[in-house]
């Protein structure tokens, strides 16, 4: 239960809204504790006038009293609806904004090791049970606390002995519920761990379709679907059962209670010891005492779902963001040029052997920089670094002279455009995903930055041209278009820096040269670090640094490092007899 705590700040928010809720609800109970003692004082009423003829006028008031009870009741009981049930769905929705407002600050790596379909069930199916909880189990609270306190009062008033009788059945059957509530906890724990399972599977196949279909593994995959949903159902199906001994355990407890009544209360009528009509209210009272005793079955299933499922939703709230923000800023009001230096930089992913070692690097604000090296050598890494996506011990990363760990993130990546291998488009139209991030973009800029990318000829065959809508992920386009949208949306942004990450694998020889010297030419005051496997486009770079590794191997210009015979002329060469037997086959 200490998950639930954290909710008290949410409810905070609203405690006006609660106490007013709370206070009609407090009323609709009050109000409706009032016709069973009228209906005892009109019946004991026609007891004592029996015979007489004057006995309707008192009647007819105790009907007013009544219908007057329950007009009341309706208007509180909108009331209390309104603001409890409201409370539980604004909580949901400010808890909702804060889960994706904290997933948004979240490091890369976190999303590298958790499914997004688990992600996603915790933000949907987890975040109902919460609101449930707080909308019927803060409903339920006030209602059996009010009830149950009032009707037992009463109840003893009427009849001391009938409320012990009454009661000890009662009790004991609480006893029992309570110990099923860890048991319920438990169980629905699991239930919720299979709808991510479910979620993640879903989302994985539906993102692989093609793939799914290419390879004929429809049928595979419905049964793993099939697979994963007997789980589901096999697992809320022990959930219900034992959630479902609570309300034939209450109607039998209240059975029971009320067939003893009947028999101990008649006699005590019979004996003169109690009046017909007090009778009458203690069994009003004593159905009343029903809800309660099922509500608190009900509470304390709501409550443990409430509690498995806020407790998945703080696993991933209690996430740090891996990254913190410098208390003090050096680069508060500066604009950055581009000018980037690495000294002495080692890195390893948690510990696990270095996959850079000793790097130092220094690119000039406005020239290019262009990375080379074996798969494997550690060049994405390093350009990851300048994004400060991981933090670094031992070394530095400075732009201007200033170590990035002291500029704000937002700033570092405002200055910093960013391509990478495998390009991401939104389901969205080709417009949105060029203009994303960038604000007052003119019409001029969007066709200037689609012909720096290359993409002016494709835009010709596209009928709503802009706005064409490309599907999940751009699955309309061709990988060497989705490669271009992306670059023409690191392009209308202007970034100082612009890291070009392998940005033109799926582009031929001649379309990259043509491009990388497009963005050469449009961005000459931007720094540009390059990442490619052809020497063709590399060559064009003021520097080239060859990764081995995890190291750097060499540096200096294209001709530099061809006349001294290293890792890069190996390169070289070998990619200069491979196009030499293209050309002959």
């Amino acid at each position: 239960m200490a998950a639930l705590r954290s909710l008290y700040a949410y409810i905070e928010r609203y405690k006006y809204e609660l106490i007013a809720g709370a206070f009609a609800l407090i009323v609709t109970d009050a109000l409706g504790l009032l016709p069973p003692w009228l209906i005892k004082l009109a019946i004991d009423h026609i007891g004592k006038t029996k015979g007489q003829t004057n006995f309707i006028n008192p009647l007819l008031k105790y009907s007013i009293l009544i219908v007057s009870t329950v007009g009341l009741q309706v208007l509180f009981r909108y009331y209390w609806r309104k603001h409890l049930f409201g409370i539980s769905r604004k909580v949901e929705y400010d808890l909702r904004n804060d889960y994706f407002r904290h997933l948004q600050r979240l490091h890369w790596g976190f999303f590298q090791h958790t499914k997004t379909g688990d992600i996603m069930s915790r933000a949907t199916n987890d975040l109902q049970a919460v609101r449930e909880f707080l909308g019927i189990g803060s409903v339920i609270i006030i209602d059996t606390t009010v009830i149950i306190s009032t009707c037992l009062m009463l109840m003893i008033v009427i009849s001391p002995r009938l409320t012990i009788i009454s009661l000890l059945p009662m009790l004991m059957v609480s006893i029992i519920v309570l110990k099923f509530s860890r048991e319920i906890k438990r169980r629905f724990e699991s239930v919720q761990g299979q709808l991510s399972e479910i979620s993640s599977m879903v989302h994985e196949s539906m993102a692989g379709i093609r793939v799914v279909q290419s390879y004929v593994q429809e049928a595979n995959e419905l049964n793993r679907f099939k697979r994963l949903n007997h789980q589901l159902i096999e697992k809320n199906l022990g959930l219900i059962k034992i959630s479902g001994v609570f309300f034939p355990l209450m109607v039998l407890t209240t059975g029971g209670v009320a067939a003893l009544i009947l028999w101990v209360g008649g006699k005590e009528v019979i004996d003169g010891r109690l009046t017909l009509g007090s009778y009458v209210a203690f069994n009003g009272y004593l159905a009343m005492l029903t809800w309660p005793m099922a509500a608190t079955g009900i509470m304390i299933n709501l409550s443990q779902r409430g509690a498995a499922s806020m407790q998945r939703i703080k696993e991933i709230m209690d996430v740090k963001p891996g990254i913190c923000e410098s208390q003090q800023s050096s680069a508060s009001g500066r604009r950055l040029k581009g000018k980037i230096e690495i000294k002495s930089l080692t890195f390893s992913y948690s510990g696990n052997g270095n996959i850079l070692t000793n790097i130092n690097l220094k690119v000039d604000a406005g020239s290019s920089l262009a990375i080379a090296g074996p798969v494997g050598s550690g060049k994405s890494t390093l350009v990851k670094l300048i994004l400060r996506i991981y933090d670094i011990s031992p070394g530095s990363i400075l732009i201007d002279d200033i170590d990035i760990r002291e500029i704000p993130l937002k700033i570092l990546r405002e200055f910093i455009g960013y391509v990478e291998q495998e390009p991401f488009l939104f389901s969205d139209t080709i417009r949105e995903n060029i203009v994303f991030g960038v604000k007052d973009v003119t019409a001029g800029e969007i066709d200037r930055a689609i012909l720096v990318a290359g993409l002016d000829r494709d835009m010709r065959i596209f009928i709503d041209g802009l706005d064409t809508v490309i599907g999940e992920r751009g699955i309309t386009l061709s990988g060497g278009q989705r490669q271009r949208v992306v670059l023409a949306r690191a392009i209308i942004k202007k970034p100082k820096i612009l890291i070009l990450d392998d940005a033109f694998s799926n582009l031929d020889a001649y379309t990259e040269d043509m491009v990388f010297k497009n963005i050469i030419g449009f961005l000459k005051d931007t720094t540009i670090i390059l990442i490619s496997h052809r020497v063709s486009t590399i060559k064009e770079a003021d520097t080239i640094a060859v990764m081995e590794n995890g190291k750097i191997a060499e540096t200096g210009t294209h001709d530099e490092l061809i006349s001294k015979g290293g890792l890069y002329n190996r390169i070289y060469k070998k990619q200069i007899f491979s196009e030499m037997d293209l050309v002959e086959e």
